[in-house]
């Protein structure tokens, strides 16, 4: 049985860290949709490096435009870096690599470079001046194309970039699709889950990796087990 939710945040919903709801929607919490984690990866006003560690973008186009649409608080280092030069990187990362990934949250200082110091590895792009990490297996350069605030007021700012080269590792350069997940090992933000009826937390934020790909489509393109 399903039950119908009001979306306005109850009052016996209890912050475990200030801020937390007004930073994030309380819906985030209860919808618990997994996102996958990833690299956006700019160059600072000297320069250097800056890598942010996160799971709120996707990649989307049409013919020639794929493009990579990311959500940024507005006083993020990364919103600042993508309005000044006009490019990042999108860097999808593999599980094994998943410490030196959270050391840059640790490290996110105003100049210095946090790939390297993080334990990664800087690669030089080739459309852009935004740097790859040598050690994620897919790399993709972008070009700011639009920016705007989620909503009015909204402290998160949308950003939609074109795809202007890819770079892939030839490991993961397999046509089967379950096979080339098990070699990415791309990891997703899986949320802390809160109970919506009682405001219950659950744990905090958890690491998730996909372990199957079930093909369910037969020969003529339908779903198995259909007509």
């Amino acid at each position: 049985m399903k039950r119908e939710i009001n979306i306005t945040q109850p009052e016996y919903l209890i912050e475990d860290w200030p801020g937390k709801y007004d930073v994030f929607s309380w819906l985030e919490y209860i919808v618990t949709v997994p996102n996958p984690i990833f690299f956006v990866t700019t160059r600072k006003e000297n320069g250097a490096p800056n890598a942010n560690l996160s799971s709120w973008g996707l990649l989307i186009g049409e013919k020639d435009n794929y493009s990579s649409l990311l959500a940024l608080l507005d006083n993020s280092h990364t919103h600042n870096n993508i309005l000044r030069e006009g490019e990042w990187c999108v860097c999808f990362p593999s599980f094994q690599h998943y410490r030196q990934c959270f050391e840059t949250i640790r490290l996110n200082q105003p100049d210095n470079d946090e790939i390297t110091d993080a334990g990664l590895t800087v690669e030089l792009p080739k459309s852009v001046r935004a740097p790859r990490i040598a050690e994620c297996p897919v790399n993709l350069e972008c070009r700011l194309e639009w920016h705007r605030p989620l909503y009015e007021n909204s402290r998160w700012h949308l950003f939609a970039g074109r795809v202007t080269h890819l770079a892939m590792d030839e490991s993961v350069m397999v046509p089967d699709p379950a096979e080339r997940i098990q070699i990415m090992e791309l990891m997703y933000n899986v949320r802390s889950t809160v109970h919506p009826m009682t405001g219950e937390q659950y744990g905090p934020n958890t690491l998730g990796i996909l372990n199957r790909v079930e093909d369910i489509f037969g020969k003529q393109g339908h779903p198995k087990g259909s007509g």
